[in-house]
């Protein structure tokens, strides 16, 4: 096992402890043969005491071991010199001669410099170098300044009476009483000097001088022969001085330390010193008065003490040098940092007068005259300022201020002549001593002001066009509607193109762009106006005005706008503007709501053709309300199975038959009730819905043409589907694993394609309508006359049915367009198959059957049914037309309309509750 050093300690005192004892119990052996003579030795009571003590210092030992480790050593020290002084004295008693003399002078001055070590290092718990250096000269100087008075006024003369000369035998008596008196002036001078322990300090090296004292007497009486009786009781009284050191053990394992550092007594210190320094003169006085020189003894005595107080002043001279290095460091180190920071330090009297400042401050406040110190600090103030600092300072003086200090935030002139603005904190220090009058701290914050109004200024202004930005606007709406100035008009302004610009001329060009807007727009405001530009190309601006003045507003700047833009590479971009108007009334006092309300005026301006102005319209924004709660409603009607399909019979006028149906999506939900497929279509389309709308609608389609075979019904069903769909490859997909799940065949479904999508990418639209018409799905070409360019383009087409537009077949009257019967005949020469959609009248379907239409389909026919209605008529009679048309002239010439099996249980649309144009 590897040595530590407290294994090392431990050991150590375990071999010093088996010495002592050895030392001892030797003694006790040796002076008992004597003793059994017939006469006793004299040296009994010397080692009786030294065995007493001995075992003082070893319950002092093991006493210390429960103490505090920081005060542990301390009083194994003073265990430790207990051992050393009855090591020494034991020794004595069994060597001979002047082995005995030097074994007893070792042990005493052993023991006082363990002691001395012991009350040096008591105060601090533990070893503070400079503090103990002090501690010993001071000490040494005082206890020498005593030794030589003592020795030279008493202890001399006594020695020469009774002795005579110095003997060899004396020097372990005389030597180490010296060093006790050095010890007792350590132990004295180290109880004022401290602040805490007084009298734990005091208890302590008053037991120990008194057990170096008792111990000194017994062998001091042992070996000048003094009577053996007395002998006997400087024994007794040195073990019981062991014991009392023992009881300061004892009571320092349970001493509390102070709370509270007590005050230190510096005066007494000093006062110990000069009296102990005035004896010592005293003595030198009397003896030169009286005897005569100084002997030589006593002026070594009095080198030492001298060489004590130059080693002080030595130490002294050290101290001054390091506090002043020290001081310096600081005053160094605050001159650095005071010199880089942005704030100075002025010290005032009470009146306000300017005492000190910081010479190497970054700053310095300056009067008119440039002066700092001895002006008023008022004087340094700028005028404006100066009367409200007055007063706070005056509150601080009077006391009033229960915080002790004041903030100003004031402007004060440097040296430069420049006015800084400044954050001051006045603190009142007339309490303290060192200051004794008002500390201002003077900061410097014109930096921070100036990028606070740099922020302020980012925050609330749009850095291309300088115009307020949407922070700003709204803070300005509040201010005014909280205000209650129902005079207040919100114009949004959104450019037509922009994006072109910025597609074709680059993104720099369209900055150009939108700094000329922006000062077309400068140009119409008032002072009490506001523009903003809110991000993109969408502006605003705030009027504090009518209705009618804004309106005036809008015209002239969408006129404004509208006038061409020439930039310096001499080209002309041509663009124009759409404004919404909303007042203050209309916005209910909320900022939020008046800017959404021009949005969506804007939004109507937009949808009205663009480069106009238009008016926040209560009735467009319930039609905006209800389309996005269409819209967010709609994304899980199919997940909450609000969906369903009603059919619509197309008739064979050939034979009277159904030979199919047209599927048609209906929507129930459970708040909103039946939705009109003329508004969630749309929605839907807006939305990207129609995708799995149509996929949905082919899975129910395919599904019911399912149920229809397994019933022998031949019929086929019609799907609506639009051009964004076809644009997918996974539609066409989606249709065949439709058909394919359902186990029908291809050619039962039908898809219909509004004629009006086909002018959209073209070669990518026929391509998938191949593919479908491919895998025996049929085409149908839906609202056949109300498009474009289908005559040119319908040769191209892999189209099987044309349905003709309503508006072909039906007037406003009632009658017949004049172009339904040329449309049936095309279809017929091109070899299609028309179906005559929209047949509401008893003319409309005599004009189609005799144009021989081979399907019609209409309002007149059959209504949209729910599907079990519509699979019970064709079980049980699938005919519906007459038999033949009548004669000119007839009475019967007005057909009747069909009764349909279920009519009632249909949806209950009527021609006019859902046109043709809004099935899907």
């Amino acid at each position: 096992m590897a040595p530590t050093p407290r294994r090392v300690r431990q050991l150590l005192s375990w071999f010093a402890t088996a010495a002592v004892w050895c030392s001892v119990l030797t003694a006790a052996v040796v002076v008992g043969v004597h003793s059994a003579f017939p006469r006793i030795d004299p040296a009994s009571a010397a080692v009786l005491g030294s065995i007493g003590a001995a075992c003082a210092g070893l319950l002092m030992w093991r006493a210390a071991g429960r103490i505090a480790p920081a005060r542990r050593v301390t009083y194994q020290l003073m265990a430790a010199g207990i051992q050393a002084v009855a090591a020494g004295i034991a020794a004595a008693c069994w060597l001979p001669g002047s082995g005995a003399s030097l074994a007893a002078g070792l042990g005493f001055s052993t023991a006082v410099v363990i002691w001395s070590l012991a009350l040096l290092r008591l105060p601090d718990n533990g070893w503070d170098p400079q503090a103990v250096q002090r501690r010993l000269v001071d000490g040494s100087f005082v206890g020498l300044c005593f030794l030589f008075a003592v020795w030279l006024l008493a202890f001399r003369p006594l020695f020469e009476r009774y002795r005579g000369h110095l003997a060899d035998g004396d020097l372990a008596i005389v030597i180490p009483a010296m060093m006790g008196v050095v010890m007792l002036g350590v132990g004295f001078t180290t109880t004022f000097r401290i602040q805490r322990w007084r009298r734990r300090h005091a208890l302590a090296y008053m037991a120990v001088f008194a057990v170096h004292l008792t111990a000194m007497a017994t062998y001091m009486t042992w070996q000048w022969d003094r009577p053996d009786e007395r002998i006997l009781w400087w024994s007794v009284a040195w073990v019981a001085t062991c014991a009392a050191l023992l009881g300061v053990t004892y009571l320092a394992r349970t001493q509390k330390p102070a709370p509270v550092d007590k005050p230190n007594y510096p005066g007494v210190h000093y006062s110990v010193m000069a009296g102990a320094a005035a004896l010592a003169a005293a003595a030198v006085l009397f003896n030169g008065g009286h005897v005569g020189p100084l002997p030589l003894d006593a002026a070594l005595l009095a080198l030492a003490a001298a060489g004590a107080l130059a080693a002080r002043l030595v130490l002294t001279y050290f101290d001054v040098r390091r506090v002043t290095g020290e001081a310096a460091a600081r005053q160094r180190k605050l001159s650095a940092i005071v010199g880089v920071a942005s704030d100075t330090v002025l010290v005032l009297d009470p009146d306000l007068t300017v005492t000190w400042h910081p010479e190497d401050s970054a700053w310095r406040p300056a009067t008119e005259s440039g002066s700092c110190v001895g002006a008023s600090f008022l004087d340094l103030v700028h005028i404006d300022d100066r009367r409200t600092a007055e007063e706070d300072l005056r509150t601080l003086l009077d006391g009033i201020s229960h915080t002790r200090h004041v903030s100003l935030n004031v402007r004060v002139r440097d040296s430069a002549r420049r006015w800084r603005h400044t954050e001051t904190v006045v603190t009142d220090l007339r309490g303290k001593p060192q200051v004794r009058g008002l500390v201002a701290r003077v900061e410097d914050v014109g930096a921070r002001r100036s990028l606070e109004t740099e922020l302020a200024r980012m925050a609330y202004t749009d850095p291309l066009t300088g115009l307020a930005n949407r922070r700003a606007l709204l803070q300005s709406l509040e201010d005014g509607v909280s205000a209650e100035e129902h005079q207040t008009a919100l114009l949004l302004l959104d450019l037509d193109g922009f994006k072109n610009v910025n597609d074709t001329r680059g993104h720099d060009f369209g900055d150009e762009l939108l700094v000329e807007v922006s000062r077309r727009i400068k140009e119409l405001l008032r002072p009490t106006d506001v523009g903003a530009r809110l991000g993109g190309d969408e502006f605003a601006i705030l009027l504090r005005a009518s209705w009618s003045e804004a309106v005036a507003t809008a015209k002239a700047l969408v006129a404004r706008l509208g006038e061409p833009y020439d930039f310096h590479d001499e080209s002309t971009v041509f663009t124009t503007g759409s404004v919404g108007i909303a007042t203050a009334a209309e916005g209910f006092g909320d900022p939020e709501i008046l800017l959404r309300n021009a949005d969506l005026a804007l939004r109507a301006a937009k949808q009205a053709g663009k480069n106009r102005y238009a008016t926040y319209d209560s009735e467009f924004d319930r039609k905006v309300r209800r389309k996005n709660e269409l819209t967010q409603e709609l994304r899980g009607a199919i997940r909450r199975d609000e969906l369903r399909l009603v059919y619509q019979p197309v008739f064979a006028t050939a034979d009277r038959s159904i030979v199919g149906a047209e599927a048609l999506m209906r929507w129930h939900h459970p708040r909103l009730g039946h939705v009109s497929p003329g508004e969630f279509i749309p929605a839907a389309t807006e939305s990207g819905l129609t995708q799995d709308l149509a996929v949905w609608a082919v899975n129910r389609a395919a599904e019911q043409l399912a149920t229809w075979a397994a019933a022998g019904i031949k019929a086929w069903i019609s799907v609506n589907v639009s051009v964004k769909e076809l644009h997918t490859h996974l539609f066409a997909t989606e249709v065949n694993t439709a058909l394919i799940a359902a186990g029908v065949p291809a050619r039962r479904l039908v898809l219909e394609v509004t004629e009006h999508d086909f002018s959209h990418q073209m070669n990518t639209l026929v391509a998938q309508l191949s593919a479908l018409r491919g895998a025996g799905v049929r085409i149908a070409l839906d609202d056949f006359g109300s498009g474009y360019s289908s005559l040119g383009q319908l040769e191209r087409l892999p189209v099987d049915i044309i349905k003709i537009d309503r508006d072909l077949i039906a007037k406003d009257d009632g009658g017949v367009g004049p172009l339904a019967a040329i449309t049936v005949a095309l279809g017929r020469i091109l070899g299609m198959e028309v179906i005559a959609e929209g047949v509401e009248t008893d003319t409309q379907l005599n004009a189609m059957i005799a144009a021989q239409a081979p399907l019609v389909q209409g309002y007149l026919l059959a209504k949209p049914m729910e599907p079990d209605d519509l699979t019970r008529w064709l079980a049980d009679d699938p005919r519906a037309l007459p038999p033949a048309l009548p004669a000119p002239g007839d009475p019967a010439d007005v057909i009747e309309p069909v009764s349909v099996p279920g009519d009632a249980g249909a949806s209950g649309d009527t021609p006019n509750d859902v046109p043709e144009s809004e099935k899907s």
